[in-house]
């Protein structure tokens, strides 16, 4: 069942004045409910415009966003539309809107009217999902960065979202920070069957993902399962993008005559296929 689908959408900045931009163009797509999605895309290919436009931050130009089949230009219905698809953005900084760390979480659900018992039932669960429960008293500002994202991931989850949209989340932070919160993603998504659309420059979490969504110049070029679209070196470098390391290592032992098999796009299936020769 699709939780959301994207139709013909198109989003245009500065519309019907001299310098306007189109950043997205006839863009459509579906996703189901639990699927984890990789965005991906150069610069000023538009998936910073198409995650704000999934929950109703912005209004499409033309086409249409539905979320559970409600328009995201229902201004009647966005609290469902926002309750529904929950985004954490790229610096957890810029999220923070509270100096403990409970009442940073609780914001989302006061904001949409949530008896207070169940506020602070979500609030324990959201930290549990994140692993920080134990910083529930503590203060955001003296966290790493990786624990910091956590904390904004567990603000969005408190509004108890189906799908949850991560907008470059882990581009600030270091390796560490970077598994920490990949780790929490696919943590969340085994216990809560969320559905994740994860942008990112990554190519080793979009690996990660079911399936990858490529974009350039605002329209999708690849849209296929992650180890497909992810194993196809040359078609991913004429988009600007990069391919995991061992789909590369893969690629240029091929060009040598290494006669590997399969769609490499981890280590671990890199070594089984250079042992498959032995």
């Amino acid at each position: 069942m699709n939780i959301l689908s994207v139709k013909n959408l198109t989003y245009i900045y500065n519309e019907d004045m001299e310098d306007e931009v189109t950043a997205l163009s006839g863009v459509s797509f579906d996703v189901e409910e639990g699927e984890f999605i990789a965005l991906v895309g150069a610069n000023g290919s538009g998936k910073s415009t198409l995650a704000r436009l999934l929950n109703g931050l912005r209004e499409p130009s033309s086409g249409e966003v539905l979320v559970r089949g409600i328009p995201t230009t229902d201004r009647d219905r966005i609290f469902e539309v926002r309750s529904t698809v929950g985004v954490v953005f790229q610096n957890p900084d810029n999220q923070m809107v509270a100096t403990i760390i409970e009442d940073d979480i609780a914001f989302g659900p006061e904001n949409l009217g949530v008896e207070p018992a169940e506020i602070d039932r979500r609030v324990d669960w959201a930290l549990e999902c994140v692993g920080m429960k134990e910083h529930r008293k503590g203060t955001p500002f003296r966290l790493s960065g990786g624990q910091k994202q956590r904390i904004a991931i567990a603000g969005v989850l408190a509004i108890k979202p189906r799908v949850l949209v991560l907008d470059e989340s882990t581009a600030m932070l270091d390796p560490r920070g970077k598994k920490e919160v990949m780790d929490t993603i696919e943590r969340i998504r085994e216990r809560e069957g969320m559905t994740v659309i994860m942008i990112t420059h990554f190519p080793e979490e979009a690996a990660r993902a079911d399936r990858v969504i490529a974009l350039d110049k605002g329209r999708i070029v690849i849209d296929e399962p992650a180890r497909r679209a992810l194993s196809g070196v040359e078609r991913l470098r004429s988009y600007g993008l990069d391919a995991p390391l061992p789909a590369r290592v893969a690629y240029e032992l091929r060009r040598r005559g290494m006669p590997l098999e399969g769609e490499i796009i981890s280590a671990e299936e890199l070594k089984e296929a250079l042992w498959r020769l032995k």
